[in-house]
């Protein structure tokens, strides 16, 4: 008996043979931009870069807002990200200043892919799916960083020099300009905005979690002061395999959420709510 998504999850993917890239303990390549700081060990993490194994413009490989509307395939989506080499060194949360972090920095508000160079301790092996995470490819410490010129996007660039602005604020800002979530959420995770003294390193999966939180209760503020819906509404999407109905009710605002699998590895109907 299965309990849990996780658990079924896991019982899904465990037949699945993907091979990883296959790498040398030099890396040549651009990054998307993009970064990944762990949570194990917080507050002395592994942060570092993710880098494609190729050069010019590798951003739809971390932009997962544009896989959707540009007709991505799950085959073209799980191929950018494990084509992905994550590179990694521990340190502390709050040592900001350190030239590391600076490039960290460098990387995730700059407004197109940058060139980048990495020389690992061994080869990079292995790859990550998790329920936390967007997969990767190949991982090992990092040895050596070298980046290119970056230039940041200017809105990044000004809320990383507000130390005034709190970071749900900045969140919100960026948001309303039509900053893509991955790119706020980034610069959130390397500690870009804030108030000064408060800044720090936050793990990919946690600043996910607080972007996503300041957004959605920013808009449940708006949400319940509309008028109420005269009759019961249903929204309809299909992509990648998945079915989407959204059922509105004529009601103060409240929801449920379901997620069904089925029949997918034999005559199971898996449903999940929240």
């Amino acid at each position: 008996m299965i309990k849990g998504k996780e658990a079924y999850l896991k019982k899904l993917t465990a037949g699945m043979y993907i091979p990883s890239q296959e790498m040398g303990r030099q890396l040549d390549g651009s990054s998307p931009p993009s970064v990944f700081i762990g949570s194990w060990n917080y507050p002395k993490v592994n942060a570092g870069p993710m880098i494609a194994p190729m050069h010019g413009d590798t951003i739809i490989m971390d932009r997962p807002e544009s896989w959707i509307p540009e007709k991505k395939t799950q085959e073209e989506i799980i191929r950018y990200r494990l084509n992905l080499i994550r590179g990694k060194k521990p340190i502390k949360v709050t040592h900001l200043e350190s030239r590391f972090i600076e490039k960290l920095r460098d990387i995730s508000l700059s407004a197109s892919s940058i060139e980048s160079e990495a020389e690992f301790c061994h080869p990079p092996s292995g790859l990550s799916f998790s329920d936390e995470h967007t997969p990767f490819g190949p991982s090992a410490p990092l040895e050596r960083l070298e980046i290119g010129n970056a230039r940041w996007d200017p809105h990044l660039e000004k809320v990383y020099c507000d130390g005034d602005l709190l970071a749900a604020d900045a969140v919100a800002d960026l948001h309303s300009k039509g900053l893509p979530f991955s790119s706020i959420q980034k610069a959130f995770s390397v500690g870009a905005m804030g108030s000064r003294k408060r800044r720090r390193l936050v793990p990919t999966r946690w600043s996910i979690t607080a972007c996503d939180s300041t957004l959605a209760n920013c808009f449940l503020r708006k949400v319940r002061e509309y008028d109420l819906i005269d009759c019961c509404q249903v929204r309809e999407f299909s992509s990648l395999n998945n079915y989407y109905a959204v059922l509105l009710l004529p009601t103060a605002w409240q929801y449920e959420w379901m997620e069904a699998f089925l029949r997918i590895l034999g005559n199971e109907e898996m449903i999940f709510s929240d």
